[in-house]
Order: C-alpha cells, then structure tokens, then sequence
C-alpha cells in the first residue's frame, strides 16, 4: 500500500513539474541574449541612470499606451546587475509564473477544501499547464514583455490575500490586494482593470453592510486617484478609437473571441468559435454560481476567485481588441503575447467547473475528458512552437551576430530600411539600435570589435556565392534597378551553422547588406553527409542605390566569433552601375 502511494506521490510530482521543466528546455534552446525592438528605448534612461540624472518622469512617461512605470524599474535593476543580460528578463518571467502558479494552488487548496483530491489536482496540473504553455512563446523568449505576466501575478496576489489568508484581519488582507492592484496599474493599462474585478472579492470579505460600504468606497476612490494619476500627460503614440465599437462591431467582436481562443487554436475561424464556446462557458457558470440574490454573494465565496479571474481576462482581451481589432483578426493569430492574458480566462473555467462537479458527481467523467482534451490540445500546439522557432532561431541568433559587428555595418539603404536588413529586424529604427550600442560600450557592458581581420583566401571551404553565376563581363544595371544574389554558407568545423551572410563591394572593409542562412539545402547536406547543414542556403534581394556609380565587385562573407574574423566565400560578382 505504501509502495502504490509512493508511486502516485512521484507520478503527481513529475506532472506538476513537466510543464516548467519543459519550458526551462525551451528557454535553454532558444532564448538569445541580445536586445530587441522596444527594449532599446530603455539605452537612454540606463545612460542617466548611470550619470545620477534619471528622474521619477524617465520611468513614469508613456509607453505605447500604457505607464510601464515598475517593469522599468525592473529591467534597469537587472541591466546594472548583469550588464543588461536580457535573459535575466526571461528568468524574472519565469519566477513570476511559478509564483502565480502556487499562488492560484494555494486559493484552490483553500476553497476546496474536504473535496474530492484528485479533482484539484486535475485541475491543477491543467493550470500548470496553461500558465507555462508554450504558446506564449514571444512572451518567453522577449524578456522585454515581462509585464504580461507580473500583471497576471498582482492581480492573483490581490485574489489570494483576498481569499486565502482569511486569518489576517480584513484591513490587512484590503490593504495588500490594494498594493498589489497599484503595482498592476503601473506595469500595465490593463492592471487598473484589477480594481473593478477585485470588487465582488471586497463585498464578499465577512462583515456588517456599513463595514462593506466603507471599504467598497475606499477601494473605488483608490482606483480613482490610479486612474487620475495615470492620466497625467497621457500621451499615447496611437490615437485612441473610442467610437471603433460602433463603427465596426463585428470586427471588434472576432478580434475578441479569437483572442479568447488564441491559447488553443491558431486559425482565425477556429479560434473565434473556440473563443466563443469559452465565453459562453463563462456566462453559463457566471450564473450558475450567482443566481442567488446580490446580497447573498458569500453564499458561494468558492466561485468568487475564479470569476474575478475569468472577468479580469475577459475585459483584458476586450482592451486589447479595442486597441488592435483594426488590423484584422490575423493580426492576433500572430501575436501570442496576449495569450497571457486569454489563459486566465481558461483556467477560470477550469477551476469553475471542477467546483461545478464537486456538486453534479455525474459529470466527472465530462471533466476528466475535457482534461485530456486540453492536454492533448496544449501538447500539439507546444510542438507547433518549437517547430516554427526553430525555424524562426537563425533570425533570433542573427540579431545577436549582428549587433556584435555593429561598427562593420554601413549605413546603406539596405541596412537602414530594407525588412531583411539584420539592424532592421532589431528596431526598424536603426539609428536607436546604434544609439543603443553606444552607450551599452560606454557603460562597460559589451564591446564591440573594430579590427577584425579579413579572410580572403581560407584554407577551408565556407560556401559560395553561386548565383548569378560568374562571368567575365559584369552585370550592367541601373540605379533604380534591384540586384538578387544567392548562395549557399557553412562553417566547416560542423559545429553550428553562420546566422549571416554579409555583402561587401571593392575593397570596403564594411557590409551593405546581408542576407539570414535559412534555405533549405538538400543538396548539400547531402554532399555534406551532414542534416546540421539541410537549411544552409541564403539569398538576398537589394537596390543598386546601396552600390557606387561604375564598376564594382561584390563578395560575400560569413563572420567566425570564436576567432573574430571575417571569412570570404568562394566566388564574387562583378556589377556596373550605370545612372538612369
């Protein structure tokens, strides 16, 4: 008998820690250290910080639409601590998470109490499931977006003080659900939707009717002074759409269901109608637990958690859909960041209807199933995931190559505006990305090379620039022209694969353009004897208005990091440039 428990014991165990112990896989796999996008418009406020000059206002300003006041504050602690590492973002999210996961196991701990066990762990282990899912993965890998997740947390935080530590006075438990909602409100817009979902949670904490009165007030006039205060020169760089809704309602209304949806289906017709059945779940057991009078909510305090949950993710996505709908529900297949978001929907309802068949036994099978379903679902989409990024990594592990060998980069067309230029895939502004540079060097947290030597003749063989193939006579083009090249690129020690190909003209020391070695390459893998090398070609399209006037000669190059060195592949292409 002891043997049979013990063996549960590690079977329960090695659920709940799959999920985590999965995505710290994942994260290993595919996280890269290297800023990305929004994240170098923090280079300016780390440079003041480092000089005393930072003021309250560098982190309070707007962001988008929203006062990222404590994530700021968050990220510029981690960047003087670890050189501005950005994965210890990533890690922050992670520690965010597997706090919100005991948080919410511990509220079902507590209203679940004397129930059925393996029903809370069922529901539990889905929980944990959901909230480190894979499909959040720009969240994951873009330690950046970490407010996503400390705006879940806080607004857990608030519930679990709220309901679960029932001990404290009411006064206590008010106060510290109130700290946790301002800290909300300040790390995402969303986070002041905290206050209005939290207020069926203040109604229910026992006391007299004027007790619940005065705390009611006090809570609505905290979320007052938050809303006054985040208004202060509120200045989004988008002008809100506040009449969106009834110009086009329906665009608004998929863009939310698909939302809801995003977390389990990834096409836009599935996803709306998933993210339908989930809404009307919702409702249904909305009413199932509430439809006793107002005054009569502490009849079912165990419902009251989950339904603040389910609510805050409902208006959320609502928020979201507002401020995105217009550009089309494919906008939202591509963005699992708000995934994050939609998920609590899901776990509401799972916590929902396992109170739901603690009363109606008959049903457990029904919930024993949809728990394998969601698994089954959850587990296909991770592996969706981890096929598309690593698809995706040579662009991930590109940027990273490419701020390296900052100083090498021209300041070409290509590399300032086209959509393949490395610096672009960064920050479609260039010019923060060299800002940003700057200043991480002044500041003693990364170098960047500016002698590196130059290969021309290696004594191995990195690939080639095969197509246009070469000729003696150069290809004649004019100045609005556009020129495609190609080739293949490896490195020879077959350890790992070059992220960039780099193009240089004459005898430049410095690359216009450069293309992502992703193609697949079957053929040489094959001659290769090698699968490292399947997805080894690589071509690129760009203007003869990054080119000089006359004739020239274009090489390619791959850069070697471990031995700080370019090297020349085989072959180069001869151009004249001709004015129109």
């Amino acid at each position: 008998m002891q043997k049979i428990f013990s063996q549960t014991k590690i079977l329960l165990l090695t659920l709940y820690v799959f999920p985590v112990l999965l995505l710290l896989w994942f994260l290993a796999n595919f996280s890269v250290n290297v800023p990305y996008w929004d994240q170098w418009r923090l280079t300016p406020i780390f440079e003041r910080v480092a000089q005393g000059n930072a003021t309250f206002f560098d982190f309070f300003t707007v962001h988008g639409h929203h006062r990222i006041l404590i994530p700021k504050l968050i990220i510029t602690a981690l960047a003087f601590a670890t050189k501005w590492n950005t994965q210890a973002e990533i890690i922050c999210s992670v520690i965010f998470v597997i706090i919100t996961f005991f948080a919410i196991c511990k509220i079902a701990a507590i209203k679940f109490q004397h129930q059925n066990k393996n029903i809370l762990h069922i529901a539990n282990i889905l929980s944990c499931l959901l909230l480190f899912s894979l499909v959040q993965h720009q969240n994951w890998l873009w330690g950046f977006t970490l407010f996503w997740f400390l705006t879940n947390l806080c607004l857990i935080m608030a519930v679990y003080f709220i309901h679960a530590l029932e001990n404290l006075s009411a006064k206590t438990r008010i106060f510290i659900a109130a700290i946790f909602s301002l800290i909300g409100s300040f790390t995402l817009i969303q986070g002041l939707l905290s206050w209005l979902v939290l207020i069926p949670s203040i109604l229910s904490i026992e006391g007299k009717a004027k007790q619940k009165i005065s705390r009611l007030t006090i809570w609505i006039s905290l979320f007052i002074v938050s809303c006054i205060i985040y208004a202060i020169n509120f200045n989004p760089i988008r002008e809100p759409k506040p009449f969106l809704f009834t110009e086009q309602p329906f665009l608004i209304i998929n863009y939310f269901l698909a939302v809801l949806g995003l977390p389990l289906v990834r096409l836009p017709i599935p996803a709306i109608l998933t993210g339908l059945i989930l809404l009307s779940g919702f409702l249904f057991f909305t009413y199932y637990f509430l439809k006793k009078p107002f005054y009569k909510l502490t009849f079912f305090p165990s419902a009251i958690p989950w339904l603040t949950i389910g609510t805050f993710s409902l208006i959320s996505a609502l928020s979201i859909s507002v401020g995105r709908a217009e550009y089309g529900v494919e906008n939202a297949m591509i963005s699992s960041r708000y995934t994050t978001t939609s998920i609590l929907l899901i776990i509401s309802l799972i916590y929902l209807l396992a109170l739901f068949v603690q009363e109606q036994q008959k049903y457990l099978s029904i919930y024993k199933i949809f728990a394998v379903a969601i698994t089954g679902i959850l587990m296909i989409n991770s592996l969706y995931v981890v096929r598309n990024v690593k698809l995706s990594f040579p662009y991930m592990q590109g940027r990273k190559e490419c701020l390296e060998i900052i100083n090498y980069l021209a300041d070409s067309e290509f590399i300032k505006e086209s959509s393949d230029s490395c610096l672009v895939l960064m920050n479609g502004k260039t010019w923060l990305v060299r800002q940003g540079a700057e200043i991480m060097e002044k500041l003693g947290w990364r170098e960047f090379p500016q002698n590196l030597k130059f290969i021309k003749q290696p004594k191995q063989n990195n690939g080639y620039l095969d197509n246009p193939q070469t000729t003696a006579k150069p290809l004649i083009i004019k100045g609005n022209d556009t020129l495609n090249l190609g080739g293949w690129a490896i490195k020879p020690d077959g350890k790992e694969q070059p992220n960039l190909v780099l193009l240089s003209y004459g005898e430049n020391q410095d690359f216009f353009a450069n293309a992502i070695v992703n193609l697949e390459s079957n053929d040489i893998a094959k001659i290769m004897k090698s699968k490292l090398y399947s997805r080894a070609r690589w071509k690129v399209k760009f203007s003869a208005k990054s080119l000089p006037v006359g004739e020239t000669i274009i090489q390619a190059w791959v850069y070697h990091s471990n031995k700080q060195e370019f090297v020349k592949l085989n072959n180069e292409v001869k151009v004249r440039v001709e004015n129109t």
